[in-house]
C-alpha cells in the first residue's frame, strides 16, 4: 500500500485542482476509509481551525469531535481515540476521519485561523491530558 504521507498529499492535491468535494472525491474518500466518506464529510462540515501561536509560529489544526476537541498535526497525528486504537495500535487504518477531513479543508481552504499566545499552546496541551 502507497505510503499514508504519499496518499495524503495525492488526495490534497486532487482536491486542489478540483476545487470541490464531488463524486469521485467521495469515491477516493470511500476507497482510502473503508467505505465512510460520510463520516469525513460530517467533519468537515463540523469545521476544522488552524491555531497559529505566537511567537514560536507552531501550527495545531483542531475539530471538535463527538465528545471533545482533537488536535491534529496534518498527515501525521490525531489526538482521538480511533487514531490511537486503530492507526497506532492495531494498525488497522493509515489515519482517522479527522486527518482525512483536515486535508479537504486545507486544500479547500474551509477552515479559520486563529492566533493565539505560546501559552494557550500548553494550555491546551494540559487540558488533553486531562481527558485520558
Amino acid at each position: 500500500m502507497q505510503m499514508s504521507k504519499d496518499l495524503l498529499f495525492n488526495f490534497f492535491s486532487m482536491l486542489k485542482e478540483k476545487i470541490q468535494i464531488d463524486e469521485e472525491v467521495i469515491s477516493y474518500i470511500n476507497q482510502i476509509f473503508s467505505n465512510k466518506a460520510e463520516r469525513v464529510l460530517d467533519v468537515v462540515k463540523r469545521g476544522m481551525s488552524k491555531n497559529v501561536y505566537k511567537p514560536s509560529n507552531r501550527v495545531v489544526w483542531t475539530v471538535m469531535g463527538e465528545n471533545c476537541e482533537h488536535i491534529i498535526y496534518p498527515k501525521m497525528y490525531c489526538s482521538c481515540q480511533d487514531f490511537y486504537k486503530n492507526v497506532v495500535v492495531s494498525r488497522k487504518r493509515l489515519f482517522c476521519k479527522h486527518i482525512l477531513a483536515q486535508v479537504i479543508c486545507e486544500a479547500l481552504n474551509n477552515y479559520n485561523t486563529t492566533e493565539l499566545k505560546d501559552k494557550e499552546f500548553i494550555d491546551l496541551i494540559n487540558n488533553l491530558e486531562l481527558k485520558f
